[in-house]
């Protein structure tokens, strides 16, 4: 009699304090792994936006050498990471022209490359400048 009355005073832990305490720490493996997933999606979408606002930035570049007057609004054309023109490409530019009603005889010129962003969104980055055409 002696050895039950001892075994049943025994401390420990019960399953039922084994199981919440696997669930707890499940939840919280569940919830780092979806932040670090979010996480390299951010970081993901910082390098396409910069690398966007390169192509852009260097497209514009090249537009402003041209002459004023032969300046004119093109097509869509999907690009790679350095500007080229290529079927593969993750980038699409446009080019955009259009009076300037705040300045005459200027042209409003934009230049919008979208970029893949995370989650399966596209995002845009648009550089806008105006452009004197003369009389």
């Amino acid at each position: 009699m002696r050895v039950l009355a001892h075994a049943a005073r025994q401390d420990g832990f019960g399953i039922v304090s084994v199981l919440v305490a696997i669930v707890l720490l499940a939840i919280g493996v569940v919830a780092l792994s979806s932040s670090s997933a979010f996480l390299v999606s951010l970081r993901t979408d910082a390098a396409a936006r910069a690398t966007a606002a390169s192509i852009a930035t260097s497209y514009m570049e090249e537009v402003k050498r041209r002459p004023p007057r032969e300046v004119a609004s093109e097509e869509p054309a999907t690009v790679n990471e350095t500007g080229r023109e290529a079927e593969e490409g993750m980038f699409v530019r446009t080019l955009t022209v259009g009076p300037e009603p705040s300045v005459p005889d200027a042209a409003r010129v934009t230049v919008s490359v979208q970029y893949p962003a995370g989650f399966g969104r596209r995002r845009t980055v648009e550089l806008v400048t105006i452009i004197y055409q003369g009389p």
